[in-house]
């Protein structure tokens, strides 16, 4: 225990004196009041000192106030959205406070892309002006997250958002999606500044918390320090946005604008009561907004290194070199050691994980009277991170005992590599407001595998004779031609790419038809192309070599290709591309003094499936200045997307404890279309949504939300068929060397419901400080309704359904039916403090091979956050811990959820099963 308080000890030390600042007794007061250019208060304007971190929030009168600021003199900015921010120099006194007042006037352009609250087309100042639900949470509720990861942060803030994490799923480790409202990653549309994110190349084969087949944004490859807002519309927007949209819109804001360069230390580590430490983690990131003649540009950076974190236990069932087992405990630990091979020998926890991330955000105004401006953002990132299979035993028919003696663990190795780039042009023409731009997005993950080889070539690394007597035979089975390939402990799997181009029009205008009041009126089109591209693999990362001495002069085809991951083929290989074009028109005014509605609608067509009509009406009562009543109806649709048109892929499955080599196809080949699958066509959904915000005073505000989903043709990967029978129609048509196949399909429908609740309290004297009590809680339901039939090929083959049980508890209950969250915050003078309860409720997994009614549950699981800091002149200095308790999913109990007892912990947690983590964190400016 000494040792892990001296770790933490030693973190807060290094991080202090990166301060360079002089502890201060007492901090100085910044007051004022916030008005528009005409004089009426400014409500819920940030207020912030940049330099020292410290913000505020003016209340229904426009009133602020900022606390614990160091005696100097400091840059202070007022930021509303739809206004022009305002900055302004302030000398601040220990003595006596400091009073400045700001008057904001209106933003003349009225498309800026960073001027979003999504929900609607029109401007509005604030997300509670809306008649949807939108969360908006500021860079200070994202600072206050005890991680540094985008996704993670976004689970933390929003409970509707679930990230669980992943383990043996292949690319999954590295490249985890994230789900809202208990619906696929591919059903929540991703925007930055506004502008539709491009999705990961990898298609989700194995991942936990949601069903197979999806491929979603990858979060994590925007540097969260570079975040000003993040905005969450829980609600279906297909008819403003696009494909995508049915379950919502999650929409990142970036900063901009010239302000006070920072950089943030975040390190830490768990410390646990039951496993050796570990997941050592440090994260620099910062920023620095420059001043560029009227415009500016910000740059954003950002350095994770993540250690892996293991809590696999001993396996009972590792006889290598021995032939002996270890004796194993009931906790997992060994206790007679009978056989050389360390102990764990498999791994079950986090991947490594090295990440270096930009962004940059720039803003040029063409005029003084900021009419007309141009606008670009875009940014690299780069991630090494690794993931393992199963363990190959040293006696398994997968190894070879004179490569790997004691056995091996296969291990991914990828590089993820992804850029994108925006930008255009705002402004005025004949009175309406213009935005003209396009958008160019990349993603590429190539499949490195390392500690692994290829079975099918032999026991050996060389083919020099005087090393190796029986070199492995050549592709075409005859050995000694001259043709041999010798094996190998790491290989280039192959690689997956996407692409997308988007050029895009927007404009708007207030228009007079003869209503109460102007009609906000929006119109655009967009023209998106999308590209998908498998590459192959190194010949020997998929050859069959068929060497004939293994299993004592017999072959098993199903050992052939890289352990772990065999590489992408010649015949998995495509390059293909498709295009859509889109418009829509949106219009939203005031029917009346209490009421406002909202109508839109959009035609897309795609050049792959054809044409869909979406439509949605939206209206907000409020009957008076304390209560809010909305409700919204739409109707939403999710094109096909381009991977599941196109991949192609021979994976191993573990099903019922047997590694079976699975074929996973495009609707379009021949093996698919043998067993009855048919062209996809896009996912259909009525969405309808109703709800109330209530605020009886400034200081709170609750609110609650209904939404029900209902999608018809939802896509999935099929069942895996692998009866003898299946195998054999497939023989019969020439297909073999498969152990089982998938195809995606439209089978299945589902209904969706629940309930969102939030509330925010804030205390303004408690003692000499200030308190912020914030509470939310997410109900959701997913239930399946309808699933089609078996194609007519598959009758007598004993296969039992389009889908299986694995998928079908996925999507309905391997997500937490309750999440709820509480925050306290509490700040007096330069000290801050703040703890947070998250409940994640009961959820159920199941695995290949068992039947329909042996799924196995979780309990609901409570967790405790806490964190402590003060204010220094020069910087900003927090020590918490996430999991104050050590908290674990139950155990997973089912041989093939534990792997044999091997991985004790619920795989498909939503908060892990790394237990308790310790961090330090410092916020330094690097001038003032």
């Amino acid at each position: 225990m000494l040792k892990r308080v001296w770790f933490v000890a030693r973190c807060a030390v290094l991080l202090s004196l990166l301060s360079l600042g002089r502890l201060a007794a007492q901090g100085g007061v910044i007051r004022g009041h916030v008005a528009d250019s005409a004089g009426a208060p400014l409500a819920r304007v940030t207020v912030g000192v940049d330099a020292v971190g410290a913000t505020a929030t003016t209340n229904d009168k426009g009133d602020y106030e900022i606390r614990g600021v160091p005696a100097g003199t400091y840059t202070v900015r007022a930021r509303l959205l739809g206004y022009v921010a305002q900055t302004v120099r302030v000398t601040v006194s220990d003595q006596a406070p400091t009073r400045q007042d700001f008057s904001l006037r209106a933003q003349a352009i009225g498309l800026a892309p960073v001027d979003v609250v999504v929900g609607s087309r029109a401007r509005h100042t604030a997300a509670d002006e809306l008649a949807v639900p939108v969360d908006v949470f500021t860079a200070e509720d994202i600072k206050r997250q005890p991680t540094t990861e985008t996704s993670q942060i976004l689970q933390a803030l929003a409970p509707s958002v679930n990230f669980p994490h992943q383990s043996v799923t292949d690319a999954g480790d590295i490249g985890r999606p994230f789900t809202l409202r208990g619906l696929s990653p591919d059903q929540t549309l991703v925007l930055l500044n506004g502008w539709r994110r491009h999705q990961t190349a990898l298609v989700n084969n194995f991942t936990y918390g949601m069903g197979a087949g999806s491929s979603g944004v990858d979060l994590n490859t925007i540097p969260q320090s570079a975040i000003d807002r993040m905005e969450v519309l829980r609600d279906g927007a297909s008819a403003q946005y696009g494909s995508d949209a049915i379950a919502g819109v999650v929409n990142l804001v970036l900063k901009e604008g010239p302000f006070t360069p920072y950089v943030n230390v975040d390190a830490g580590r768990y410390i646990t009561d039951n496993y050796p430490d570990d997941g050592t983690t440090t994260d620099v990131n910062g920023g620095w907004g420059v001043k560029l003649g009227r415009g500016s540009l910000a740059l954003f950076g950002e350095f994770l290194d993540r250690q892996p974190t293991n809590r696999a236990w001993a396996d009972p069932g590792d006889n290598s070199v021995t032939g002996s087992f270890d004796s194993v405990n009931t906790q997992g630990q060994v206790v007679v050691k009978r056989n050389p091979v360390p102990q764990p020998s498999s791994h079950w926890g986090d991947g490594l994980e090295k990440d270096i991330l930009t962004l940059a955000n720039f803003r040029m105004p063409l005029d003084a009277a900021g009419t007309s401006e141009l606008y670009a953002f875009g940014g690299y990132s780069f991630r090494h991170g690794t993931g393992n299979a199963y363990r190959r035993y040293g006696n398994n028919s997968r190894n070879w005992p004179a490569i790997y003696p004691l056995g091996f663990l296969p291990e991914f190795s990828p590089h993820v590599t992804d850029y994108s780039a925006a930008g255009g042009w705002r402004g005025t023409a004949g009175g309406w407001s213009v935005d003209l731009g396009a958008s160019f997005g990349h993603n590429h993950f190539d499949y490195d595998l390392t500690n692994t080889l290829n079975a099918s070539l032999g026991p050996c690394l060389t083919l020099d004779p005087a090393v190796c007597s029986d070199p492995a035979p050549g592709p075409d089975g005859t050995p000694g031609t001259g043709d041999e390939i010798p094996n190998k402990t790491s290989f280039y799997a192959g690689r997956l790419l996407r692409e997308e181009f988007i050029t895009q029009a927007n404009v708007t205008k207030a228009v007079n038809l003869g209503l109460r009041a102007p009609v906000s009126l929006a119109l655009g089109a967009a023209f998106r192309r999308e590209r998908y591209r498998i590459e192959a693999g190194e010949l020997s990362s998929y050859i069959n070599g068929r060497d004939s001495t293994q299993f004592g002069g017999g072959f098993d085809a199903s050992v052939s290709g890289s352990q772990g991951f065999p590489g992408f083929t010649p015949s998995d290989t495509s390059d293909n591309h498709r295009t859509n074009f889109g418009a829509y028109a949106d219009a939203e005014t005031e029917l009346s003094s209490q009421v406002r509605a909202d109508v839109a609608g959009r035609f897309e067509h795609y050049s792959d499936f054809g044409s869909r009509m979406t439509g949605k009406v939206a209206l907000r009562y409020q009957p008076s200045k304390e209560l809010t009543l909305r409700g919204a109806a739409s109707t939403g649709f999710r094109a096909p997307g381009i991977s599941q048109e196109f991949f192609s892929k021979l994976v191993t499955n573990v099903i019922s404890g047997v590694p079976v080599q699975v074929g996973i196809f495009p609707v379009g080949v021949r093996a698919s279309q043998v067993l009855g699958a048919k062209p996809l066509r896009d996912e259909t959904s009525v969405n309808l949504s109703g709800g109330l915000a209530v605020s009886p005073s400034s200081n709170f505000t609750a609110t609650a939300d209904y939404f029900y989903i209902k999608i018809k043709h939802r896509i999935m990967l099929s069942a895996t068929f692998l009866q003898d029978s299946t195998l054999r129609i497939l023989a019969d048509s020439g297909i073999t060397g498969v152990g089982g196949v998938q195809y995606f399909t439209n089978g299945l429908d589902t209904r969706t419901e629940g309930l969102d609740l939030t509330a925010n309290l804030r205390v303004p004297a408690v003692g000499a400080g200030a308190l912020d009590l914030t509470a939310a809680v997410n109900w959701t339901q997913n239930r399946i309704t309808h699933v089609d039939s078996l194609p007519p090929i598959f009758q007598g083959t004993g296969e039992t359904g389009i889908i299986d049980t694995v998928t079908w508890i996925a999507v309905t209950e391997e997500r937490p039916d309750w999440r709820a969250t509480v925050t306290a915050q509490y700040s007096v003078s330069r000290f801050h403090s703040l703890v947070r309860g998250a409940y994640y409720g009961k959820f159920s997994s199941a695995q290949p091979g068992y039947g329909p009614t042996d799924r196995e549950a979780y309990r609901g699981k409570t967790l405790v956050d806490a964190e402590l800091g003060y204010r220094f002149n020069g910087a900003d200095l927090s020590v918490g811990v996430r999991n104050l308790f050590d908290t674990y999913p139950d155990q997973a109990l089912l041989p093939d959820n534990n792997n044999f007892g091997v991985f004790p912990w619920a795989a498909a947690s939503p908060f892990g099963y790394n237990g308790r983590y310790i961090y330090t964190r410092a916020s330094i400016p690097l001038s003032q």
